[in-house]
């Protein structure tokens, strides 16, 4: 071993890899317990004493990175006796033997740092042999208490690292959901990891089965982007390729987008792409994909309905506008026959044009919801006054059913008073139609602070699986309801854009025996858009 110049402290450029390999923090807690255990070692071996402290960097080759007292190379001999150390967890020490020590009377001790057979690190001591003979004891204990130590400080910076990891997959996991397309999420979550590692990001995804086509790309120059698009436009599904293949693809990112090393997961529907392969950055990897994972299918549905109502909302408005004309020209023409006194129809025309007037009033009234709402009233409102009117028509023009109203007084809202009654009057309309003769009805409303839960619940025959999930679409009639009298399918639909422009949701609890529909609304609008469907 040769001494050469005189240096002391913390080595943090070689530090910087202790984070990524052991999790030890370069904070003032590891340098300080370094420091105080540097103190110790040279109070108790006098002054002449060198003393290194050696961690594994991420690939782990041992490194010095902490040195106190005269500097001294280490050559090939005691290199491997400090990776012996580390790798056995075995004391050991190396006496001088070249002629060109000055110094044929200091030896190197070699004392590994580890916890529960995990190896640490590696703590040097270069001292007089006597010396270093007289405390070896001593020597090992200073090193199992750093040891100690760094452990404690590692398991802290740990469990620090994992709350702000949680943190940040709860704030993306809000983000993703709150996407409108799934695209929007595959977006984001690309954002998220190029923000966070600096590294370029492309995401192949396909909302159906087939080739992925390439979706998204962040942190990547637009040539590079444009490289992409021209060598990997579409891939084969990521399932379905061989790790050949997918090496394949992988190098073929790289070359793109001037990364060595690319990290790849398989996320639902496509694959995740990342310039890097750092072990912090494969971590957020893996929790982002899954974070995708878990919001993509709901995002995928969620537009799929959106798509479809908005398909259904064209249609509905196509169908009342085209419609609307003629009826009111009939309409018209019935009200002058019967101005004028037609004879040999009077019942006829009558019947006829009150049946007319009501198939007038279903067309605006489609007319109206089918572009989403209609305009609305909103003033605090007592629901339960509200639930009571819409109860009263059915209590008094049926006396096969019993209508009972669970309620608090009052239950305070903010809603529009003629509308809601409407959307109430709907789903009690149903219960009565599709219910035996002398069963009962139950009207519930459930106070839950931030909104008002309002349940109708029936004891007829309930709605088959395979239709609850068109049971909310214009002129859906369930089979049970075709079999019990005339309708136009049009109660529900409204019912349900009602509820949704108060900002609330509406939907068939399938747990009860009965048909049983749920309907929730927020107390104050100004909260709508956190109960939006």
């Amino acid at each position: 071993m040769r001494r050469g110049i005189s240096h002391s402290g913390f080595d943090e450029r070689r530090s910087r890899d202790l984070v990524a390999s052991q999790g030890l923090p370069i904070e003032d807690g590891a340098a300080q317990a370094v420091s105080w255990t540097t103190r110790l070692v040279q109070e108790l071996t006098g002054g002449r004493t060198t003393v290194h402290v050696v961690l594994p960097d991420s690939r782990g080759r041992l490194r010095v990175i902490w040195r106190e007292g005269e500097r001294v190379q280490m050559g090939a001999e005691a290199t491997a006796m400090r990776r012996m150390a580390f790798d056995s967890l075995a004391s050991s020490h190396l006496e001088p033997s070249s002629s060109r020590v000055k110094d044929r009377q200091r030896w190197c001790g070699f004392f590994p740092l580890h916890r529960r057979e995990r190896p640490l690190g590696v703590l040097e001591v270069i001292a007089p042999a006597d010396v270093l003979r007289d405390r070896w004891e001593n020597l090992s204990a200073m090193a199992d208490q750093l040891a100690l130590r760094l452990e404690e400080l590692a398991e802290r910076d740990r469990l620090r690292r994992a709350v702000v990891s949680l943190e940040e997959d709860a704030d993306l996991r809000g983000e993703l959901l709150r996407s409108e397309e799934p695209e929007a999420a595959l977006q984001i979550a690309g954002d998220s990891l190029a923000r966070g590692s600096g590294v370029p990001i492309g995401v192949w995804w396909n909302e159906h089965q087939g080739p992925l086509s390439f979706t998204v790309a962040c942190g990547v120059t637009d040539q590079a982007q444009q490289d992409l698009r021209d060598r990997m436009g579409t891939i084969p599904p990521w399932g379905k390729l061989t790790p050949q293949e997918r090496t394949s693809l992988r190098r073929l990112f790289g070359e793109a987008v001037g990364a060595k090393q690319v990290s790849a997961r398989g996320v639902d529907g496509g694959v995740l792409m990342v310039g890097g392969g750092e072990p912090e950055l494969r971590r957020r990897i893996r929790a982002v994909g899954s974070l995708l994972d878990e919001a993509l299918p709901l995002l995928i549905l969620t537009a799929r309905e959106r798509r479809r109502n908005m398909e259904i909302d064209l249609g509905l408005a196509w169908t009342a506008h085209e419609l609307s004309g003629p009826l009111l020209s009939i309409k018209a023409a019935l009200e002058l026959l019967i101005t004028r006194g037609a004879s040999g129809g009077d019942a006829l025309l009558t019947l006829s044009l009150r049946e007319l007037e009501q198939l007038v009033g279903d067309m605006e009234g489609i007319l109206g919801w089918a572009v989403g709402s209609r305009p609305l009233s909103p003033s605090f409102q007592d629901v339960t006054e509200l639930v009571e009117a819409a109860v009263d028509p059915y209590r008094e023009g049926t006396s096969s059913h019993t209508i009972e109203v669970i309620a608090p007084r009052p239950a305070m809202a903010e809603v529009d008073p003629t509308h809601l009654r409407a959307a109430v009057a709907n789903l009690v309309r149903n219960a009565v139609a599709y219910s035996d003769p002398g069963s009962t009805v139950v009207v519930e409303i459930v106070d839950e602070g931030a909104r008002l839960r309002v349940s109708v619940r029936d004891q007829g025959p309930g709605i088959p699986v395979g239709e609850r999930e068109t049971i909310f679409d214009p002129f859906v009639r369930g089979e049970a309801g075709s079999r019990r009298g005339r309708g136009s399918g049009l109660g529900l639909f409204i019912t349900r854009r009602i509820v949704e422009a108060h900002g609330g949701t509406v939907w068939l609890d399938p747990g009860y025996p009965g048909a049983d529909f749920q309907m929730v609304l927020p107390v104050d609008r100004r909260e709508a858009p956190r109960f939006a469907s």
